[in-house]
């Protein structure tokens, strides 16, 4: 297996999505379109895929879902009823796909992409799949699967050295997944142009805007940390995962499996199951309990902030490493600006922004500074009184690394 992941990871060469397509016919799968749900959008689209399994599951569906990045082992971007694809799987959809498509030069992504196709409507026949696009939507792998079905989650400002300089640019590349006679759910459009590029390009191609149902996000004190619950049409439920923006995916999930499921109604509960790892995931470290939340931009860190402000401490130690593609100081002043913050700066094991690489003024006002992951996390720690907050941030792929150090 080691193999199989040592050639698709030096895969790096890009193809344009005609190209991804050609491969995918060459693999003779019986795809129809209306059981395919690809998910475009800047943050959120994890935690409506993660949403919209769990729904369909238990409802009886069998359900493939291709997701990125993974967090620990590469078997966690394709599942299968919520389940890791095995590596004895794995590796039969690679030969299935390199045998086929050698000639392409595909991307790791690519592969991968092609690869939980294959495994989906090949293997498994599942009644729907669903498709987390990666970057994007416009050349992403993912639009190349034929689907009637498009996710739009919320936008904002990222990716701008590949997607556009401003919002109404990224707007349009996400969305690129529009097709023909799409159902296209989405979160509201908090800009009017946006809102018009959306009208503009369901028009062009006879398809129909949806949007998700409206919900309160409602906040009680727990035992020790507080419980988040969404309310919508269906009654009020607890979620597993916090703050108004699980509200908002969530509600968007709820949205699409209504209009795909008769009497949905009757699995609402299912939304108290709903989990996403490293959304404010709480795990113990020496003995305390520490928070991983992989958010990525800003857009990001404001949500995260936004959630902090219903927890009690007395003071809060964030554990940061960036990607180098990533605006680091907007994120670093917005997670600043909570009462009594202190920043442990570190790297990611992935695509990181090296130490070197940020001004020296913000190196001088944070309180620790490593490269080492673990090194920072261990010095937040050290330092963290009984009633203080503990939490990993900036990037999916620290928080990965910090999970899997804790996990060995």
């Amino acid at each position: 297996m080691s193999d199989t992941i040592r050639y698709l990871e030096k895969q790096t060469k890009f193809n344009s999505l005609d190209t991804i397509k050609r491969a995918l016919h060459l693999l003779d799968l019986k795809i129809d379109p209306e059981k395919v749900i690809v998910v475009a959008g800047t943050n959120g689209k994890g935690t409506t895929c993660s949403a919209l399994q769990t729904l369909l599951i238990s409802s009886g569906k069998n359900v493939g879902f291709f997701s990125s990045p993974h967090l620990i082992k590469i078997n966690e971007r394709i599942k299968f009823n919520g389940i890791d694809i095995s590596d004895g799987d794995l590796e039969d959809v690679f030969r299935r796909v390199h045998a086929k498509t050698r000639d392409f030069e595909l991307s790791y992504f690519e592969y991968l992409t092609l690869m939980a196709a294959c495994y989906f409507f090949a293997i498994k026949n599942v009644d729907y799949a669903i498709f987390e696009v990666g970057l994007g939507g416009s050349e992403d792998a993912s639009n190349a699967v034929p689907h009637a079905i498009s996710v739009i989650t919320s936008l904002a400002m990222d990716h701008e050295a590949v997607l556009g300089n401003n919002i109404l640019e990224i707007a349009s590349n996400k969305f690129g997944i529009i097709g023909e006679g799409n159902r296209v759910f989405h979160t509201e459009f908090s800009d009017e142009r946006v809102a018009l590029r959306a009208s503009e390009t369901t028009q062009k191609f006879g398809a129909r805007l949806i949007c998700a149902y409206p919900y309160a996000c409602e906040v009680e004190e727990g035992e020790k940390y507080p419980e988040f619950f969404i309310k919508n049409r269906f009654g009020k439920f607890r979620m597993n995962l916090p703050g108004k923006r699980a509200a908002e995916n969530i509600s968007l999930a709820v949205t699409v499996f209504d209009h795909l499921v008769e009497n949905a109604e009757r699995f609402f509960s299912a939304i108290e199951n709903i989990t996403w790892p490293c959304r404010m995931e709480r795990i113990v470290y020496k003995n305390r309990d520490i928070f991983l939340s992989g958010d990525h931009n800003p857009h990001g860190v404001q949500s995260l902030t936004d959630i902090l402000k219903y927890y009690s401490y007395e003071k809060i130690r964030f554990v940061v490493g960036i990607c180098y593609d990533k605006n680091y100081r907007e994120m670093l002043q917005k997670l600043k600006n909570l009462k009594n913050s202190h920043i442990y700066l570190t790297e990611t094991p992935v695509k990181t922004l090296s130490i070197k690489d940020y001004d020296p003024t913000f190196l001088g006002e944070v309180d620790f500074v490593s490269a080492d992951p673990t090194a920072a996390l261990d010095a937040a720690v050290l330092s963290a009184g009984r009633d203080d907050l503990v939490v990993v941030t900036g990037s999916l792929y620290l928080t990965g690394e910090i999970k899997k150090s804790v996990a060995s």
